[in-house]
């Protein structure tokens, strides 16, 4: 779990999507437990967002909305982050279970031919 002063210092790389997958899922298990971390992370979203607003010339009026959707599209990515990886995991596992099985099948059969003493 990371400390205030951790996420403290990720709010800027959360905003410019600088984070990796792990300090991604820290960071929003942080804010969303911690109160006063996540009154900085709007404050400094607000800011930003309104600063390149400003440079786009593009006008969003609910930065708090754009905030929540945000947090939410993150909270998105690590779960379907977390998910690919358990996938690839099983299917790994099955795959060399199968490869396993069918040598062992195979062995069975050069045994049984007379082709393998065992």
């Amino acid at each position: 779990m990371l400390t205030c002063r951790e996420a403290e210092k990720m709010v800027m790389p959360y905003i410019d999507n600088e984070l990796n997958e792990a300090e991604l899922e820290a960071f929003i298990q942080h804010v969303e437990l911690c109160p006063a971390c996540r009154e900085e992370l709007e404050i400094y979203y607000t800011v930003f967002l309104g600063l390149r607003q400003l440079e786009s010339g593009t006008g969003m009026y609910d930065v708090a909305g754009a905030l929540e959707e945000s947090l939410e599209t993150s909270a998105f990515l690590v779960r379907a982050t977390r998910l690919r990886k358990v996938i690839s995991y099983a299917v790994g596992t099955l795959l060399t279970v199968g490869v396993l099985t069918t040598f062992l099948i195979q062995v069975r059969i050069w045994a049984d031919s007379g082709f393998l003493h065992l």
